[in-house]
């Protein structure tokens, strides 16, 4: 292990030597840079009812946001952006890197139609391009092994022709499991043995063309996925549990992680590379871990350091970081887990859920959007003459959450207490509010449901009212949602706790 990491760092001096001392001190100041230029946020629009872009690039400016990571390049949401002095970095969707990855051409025209046109006549301030999103995850069976770096290398030669590879970089956000350490100490960190080749094939390209590594981190996932995980170890400032790896004390898990990755790099000659947090944050619902509190918890720790100017134990200047995430999402997959449409800072209508300082322009807290207008003040719920042994129950409930959102109900999460006749409201409520209170969307049958006036929350469990939007959901038969089948673990496990 000796040697190998030897013959790395003697690889990258000789590759620094004709540039000298130069090329070094350009490396480190890039570094430096990259960390003071501001705190972003993801925007991430699978939802139901979008907000109009207008409302949230005024909330976002209103909040003191200076940059946001997009997962597309839709044009009407970069235009709301024009001359809002906010940095913008356009995400390129996986199921397009085959495409780019195989055409010079299908590159050319993608630059031209989703950065240049904007930047050129718009005034939209795009920086980055982000090819892909975590395409090596494992569910993704190696798909996009070939296509990925093929695809960044052409999106920078099209930047490049069009004169706008100085301003606009190339990077490929991925996720924290493309590196390891055999002994979970960061200093024993590289880059998984299945992919390293891969993989520095992508780090050399990025430094060799100015570009950042980007990672998303998410310590909640830690959590989530591994029995007995020291809960204070995935917050900061945490005393409880600590890593100690020689000379460097960790008291959380996101510096671990992060200076894993810093030791990856630096083992194989690129120690200098800057990192950019393409995603962290912590959900506020559908896991007894997912809650306000934890993730006021982990969000305001993290503003903290980055307020403080506090990096980790191996790169002590200021993390470049984007939250995750700016909104809500209640179209997102669950496969990964119910928490998944749980991630904003915000509901999907743009209300805060929690107090954040974020440092900037409103230290004593989140501002909400303006200007949202909402559905009438009604809910549909389950009728107070109906039966929970109505034999029509059950698959009425299936039906309402395979087209709707009931990943607030479930143990622990912020509907658990509710009763049978409360889950089966929520679900019905649901999926009203989903089809725009039409009078259809709360005709089960055998009159299991009534609409009415009267707010059926309770405790922490909120009967949404839906917003009203310029593009929703539409159909009771059909609209945007999941099938059936997607949900069939879920209310199978609802059906045998709450009927």
């Amino acid at each position: 292990m000796g040697l190998v990491k030897g013959v790395a760092l003697s690889t990258r001096r000789q590759r620094q030597q004709p540039l000298g001392l130069a090329l070094c001190c350009l490396s480190i100041l890039q570094l430096l840079l990259s960390s003071v230029s501001g705190i972003g946020v993801n925007w991430g629009t699978q939802t139901t009812h979008p907000l109009p872009p207008s409302t949230v690039v005024t909330m976002l400016r209103d909040n003191g946001f200076q940059k946001v990571k997009l997962f597309d390049a839709d044009s009407a949401t970069l235009n709301a952006f024009a001359n809002s002095g906010i940095q913008i970095m356009v995400g390129i969707p996986n199921d397009m890197l085959y495409t780019l990855a195989n055409s010079e051409q299908a590159a050319d025209n993608w630059v031209a139609k989703n950065v240049s046109s904007h930047i050129s006549s718009g005034g939209v301030d795009i920086r980055y391009v982000a090819v892909g999103n975590e395409p090596f995850l494992s569910t993704y069976n190696g798909s996009f092994l070939g296509t990925t770096l093929p695809a960044l290398q052409n999106i920078h030669s099209a930047l490049k022709k069009a004169g706008l590879d100085t301003r606009v970089k190339v990077t490929v956000p991925l996720n924290a499991d493309v590196y390891e350490s055999p002994t979970n100490l960061p200093s024993d960190g590289n880059f998984r043995s299945d992919i390293q080749d891969l993989m520095l094939s992508i780090v050399k390209f990025l430094s060799d063309n100015g570009a950042p590594f980007t990672v998303n981190i998410y310590p909640f996932i830690s959590l989530y996925t591994t029995p007995n995980f020291p809960l204070g170890f995935a917050f900061f400032n945490n005393s409880s549990s600590t890593l100690t790896d020689g000379g460097k004390t960790y008291d959380n898990v996101f510096d671990a992680n992060h200076d894993t990755l810093v030791w990856a790099l630096q083992k194989n000659g690129y120690g200098n590379l800057s990192i950019v947090i393409g995603e962290i944050g912590w959900p506020t619902d559908g896991d007894m871990n997912a809650n306000l509190n934890y993730a006021q918890q982990f969000n305001q720790g993290f503003m903290n350091n980055v307020i403080a100017g506090k990096g980790t134990p191996m790169r002590p200047t200021p993390v470049d970081a984007y939250l995750f995430s700016l909104l809500d999402e209640d179209a997102k997959s669950i496969q990964p887990g119910n928490f998944e449409r749980h991630w904003g800072l915000f509901y999907i209508d743009g209300q805060p859920k929690y107090a954040l300082s974020l440092g900037t322009l409103n230290s004593n807290g989140l501002v909400p959007a303006r200007g949202v207008t909402y559905l009438s003040q009604q809910w549909c719920i389950m009728s107070p003459s109906a039966s929970l042994d109505d034999p029509q129950v059950a698959s009425s409930v299936s039906y309402a959450c395979a087209r709707a959102d009931c990943t607030s109900l479930g143990y622990g999460t912020s509907c658990g207490d509710l009763n049978a006749q409360g889950n089966i409201s929520y679900a019905f409520n649901s999926y009203y509010q989903q089809n725009n209170q039409l009078e259809s969307a709360c005709l089960f049958p055998n009159n299991l449901s009534v609409v009415t006036s009267n707010d059926p929350s309770t405790g922490t469990c909120k009967f949404r009212i839906m917003i009203q939007s310029q593009t929703v959901t539409s159909g009771v038969e059909g609209g945007r949602g999941f099938s059936i089948s997607s949900f069939v673990t879920f209310v199978g496990v609802f059906l045998s706790a709450f009927l």
